[in-house]
């Protein structure tokens, strides 16, 4: 009985054990190529690890460039799967499990939202697919028991720490990326020292738009490393909050700008511009009685110029560090702002991998970016989702988060051009004048009947193609025109517009305000306002030429954190709101990475009277 119970438990023991192991086992993706992640520990050789894997040690030197200086303990190793078996793929019972086909656009982490599952467990139980690349048609499996228990923030944060993995073990001068929400192919290019098309090609893809939330993708190594190692994040969990010290009227605040105004020779108008905007703000900042030294740094996107500047103790004395605008440039300078408690700010860049409470980020956070909208979603609006040839599957994601299970309808939009359509009408019109039995021809370009409806509608354009969204809104308008033209009632409607929409140039704005389209903005500005006027007047006659958005922005940078270091920054500017011109900041730390973040977006409405209301 005795030896029996010690044989159950020595199973069960082995069996966990087996489970630990199995569960710490790290398993990647590398260009299509599957490894093992292999840390390697004191007394291991190539031999010994070659037999545990059961892998030749040439396949495993071919696969570790780093291994011609020797194996050292706790360097990363990929050990290819033994190409000598293949693995089966195991069928899953109904009961346990529901099967998903892979659409197109479908990346893992869209496809995690849909059912709120984990990345992990999705990795876990389709133990064949490759996380940075699924395949259209590719079944998978979707463990029930998981399902809604998973939120966005846990998956991003799967899918971050699987990027790490892959970066560890990556060579050739990349490492890999996962796109978060609201990036593009050129901002991430632009963090990364490339060129979009570079970055496109690098990935195999043929256009920006196949970028989609959630995806990992290949970026070539800067010096700063891409993101922070995990005894780097252990230490910003584990350490003090950063305590800002406030300084006495009649002290002169010494404030740091860090700019890339030139690179490689060529200036940047856009950092000239937020240079040419701070300044106007340190004019107003002297006139209300504060003294302001400001050493400018030019930065010319060169991180050997960061690490220059930090070790020749330059910053030193700082009271307020505004820049630099790259995040892998950021990441160094944060630890030296936390070592001294100076506040950093970061003017543009979306703080991705830094993790620093020493950080104030003016870009407004992923966190609050439909808050203002849920009314829209609320249930008490009838949802249209209008689809096209190509759609934004991202922004369908986030819009179907946000109705959290609330009805809404589908209409599939196909354009046709007005001579097909006059052509079938008039063969409809035949068909009836000689007696003959027919359909009247409903366009799938005519949106009349999504419009006839009593209840008020909120319609969201899917599509990711500008021409195709040129021509759905001017749909919309010509349909609520000839609607009204013949008493036909409409109901009220607005068009949800997705944030991209602004970097098209082609659409035609005047539609904006037929159409109702209500849209989020990082940043907003009416020239017609009293306090945007005058700043625009004062820059024009100080540097003759219109001012940006970055001249706004740098504006807001000088008014905000200048004037804060007299009262405020002591709190980390908690519970307390600004409006330098008409855009509104309010920073709130994040739980993730400690950072505080801007949570105001701004709410545009194009109205239909012709006026533009924000909130």
């Amino acid at each position: 009985m005795r030896r029996t119970a010690l044989t159950v438990i020595f199973s069960i023991l082995l069996s966990a054990l087996a489970g630990t192991l199995c569960a710490q086992e790290q398993v990647v993706y590398i260009d299509g190529v599957k490894y093992r992640v292999h840390s390697v520990e004191k007394g291991e050789t190539l031999y010994s690890l070659s037999k545990r894997y059961g892998v030749p040690i040439e396949e495993m030197v071919a696969s570790n460039p780093a291994l011609s200086d020797g194996l050292k303990a706790g360097q990363k190793l990929k050990i290819p799967f033994d190409g000598s078996r293949t693995e089966k793929a195991e069928k899953k019972p109904k009961r346990k499990f529901n099967v998903h086909v892979v659409a197109k656009g479908e990346t893992l982490y869209s496809i995690s939202r849909r059912y709120a599952i984990s990345v992990d467990a999705l990795m876990a139980d389709n133990g064949n697919i490759d996380p940075s690349k699924l395949s259209v048609g590719t079944k998978l499996y979707i463990r029930k028991s998981k399902i809604g228990q998973t939120d966005a923030t846990e998956a991003r944060q799967e899918l971050q720490r699987h990027s790490e993995v892959m970066s560890s073990v990556a060579d050739g001068g990349f490492g890999y990326h996962v796109v978060h929400s609201g990036e593009t192919a050129s901002d991430i290019a632009q963090r990364f020292g490339t060129k979009e098309t570079d970055l496109l090609a690098l990935n195999g893809y043929s256009r920006a738009s196949d970028l989609k939330e959630g995806s990992i993708i290949k970026v070539p190594v800067t010096p700063v490393h891409i993101y922070v190692p995990n005894q780097e994040r252990e230490k910003a969990e584990s350490a003090p909050d950063v305590r800002f010290s406030t300084l006495k009227d009649g002290t002169a605040a010494q404030v740091a700008l860090m700019l890339p105004l030139r690179v490689e020779g060529s200036p940047m108008p856009h950092y000239v511009d937020f240079y040419q905007g701070f300044l106007l703000g340190l004019d107003d900042i002297r006139r209300n009685g504060h003294s302001v030294n400001v050493r400018l740094f030019n930065t010319a996107h060169d991180s050997s110029r960061i690490q220059e500047i930090l070790s020749s103790g330059r910053l030193d004395g700082s009271d307020l560090i505004v820049g630099p605008v790259y995040e892998d440039e950021i990441i160094p300078v944060s630890k030296y702002a936390e070592q001294h408690s100076i506040p950093l700010v970061s003017p543009l860049a979306n703080m991705v991998h830094a993790e620093s409470d020493a950080v104030f980020q003016m870009s407004p956070g992923a966190e609050t970016k439909f808050d203002k909208v849920r009314n829209l979603f609320d249930g008490s609006k009838r949802v249209v989702l209008i689809s096209g040839e190509t759609n934004d599957t991202e922004f369908e994601s986030e819009v179907l988060q946000m109705l959290e299970g609330r009805p809404y309808e589908r209409y599939r939009y196909a354009y046709e051009h007005p001579s097909v359509i006059e052509r079938r009408q008039k063969e409809y019109e035949e068909a009836l004048s000689k007696g003959q039995q027919a359909t009247e021809y409903k366009s799938p370009s005519d949106l009349s009947p999504l419009l006839q409806n009593d209840t008020p509608s909120v319609f969201v354009v899917l599509s990711d193609n500008e021409i195709e969204v040129d021509r759905i809104l001017a749909a919309l308008a010509s349909a609520n025109i000839s609607l009204t033209s013949r008493s036909r009632t409409v109901a009220p409607f607005v068009v949800f517009g997705n944030t991209r929409w602004n970097r098209y140039r082609n659409i035609d704005r005047a539609i904006f305000f037929t159409d109702n389209v209500v849209m989020l903005s990082t940043y907003h500005v009416r020239r017609n306002d009293e306090r945007v006027r005058d700043f625009d007047s004062r820059y024009a006659e100080s540097f003759g030429t219109v001012p940006s958005l970055y001249s706004y922005r740098g504006y807001d940078a000088a008014m905000i954190f200048i004037q804060s270091l007299y009262g405020g920054i002591e709190n980390g500017l908690a519970g307390q709101r600004f409006m330098p011109l008409q855009t509104p900041y309010s920073f709130e730390r994040n739980g993730r990475n400690g950072i505080r973040v801007n949570s105001e977006w701004v709410r545009v409405n194009y109205n239909s009277n012709f006026t533009i209301t924000t909130e």
